[in-house]
């Protein structure tokens, strides 16, 4: 392991290394989106929405319910803007013609 230089802090809340405008979301569609994950499905529409005012470093694992988090660099989002932008997607986005009209989104601190 190599030696720590006694100036660097070890902090709570924050991602050494990546960026200094990292901003995280949790994401709750409202029902599963694991099989919302080919072209033209709401994963798709979704992250493509989300892609409009930052960029992606990330996306976490789906719990089984619709929920994901989204790592972001240099976002333009609030919570309550990309839960608007996500919610009017409507009720019948892509292929499958997936429900995001009652998605939630919330801000996540890491």
């Amino acid at each position: 392991m190599v030696a720590r230089n006694p100036n660097n802090l070890i902090a709570f809340g924050h991602t050494d290394g990546i960026a200094s405008d990292i901003e995280m979301f949790t994401v709750d569609g409202g029902a599963t989106l694991a099989n919302e994950t080919n072209p033209g499905e709401a994963m798709e529409k979704i992250i493509a929405t989300i892609g409009t005012k930052a960029t992606i470093l990330a996306v976490g694992a789906e719990d089984g319910a619709g929920a994901f988090r989204v790592m972001l660099h240099g976002s333009a989002w609030t919570d309550a803007d990309m839960q608007t932008d996500i919610r009017a997607l409507g009720a019948t986005v892509g292929a499958n013609s997936y429900d995001a009209s009652g998605a939630t989104v919330a801000a996540f601190t890491f």
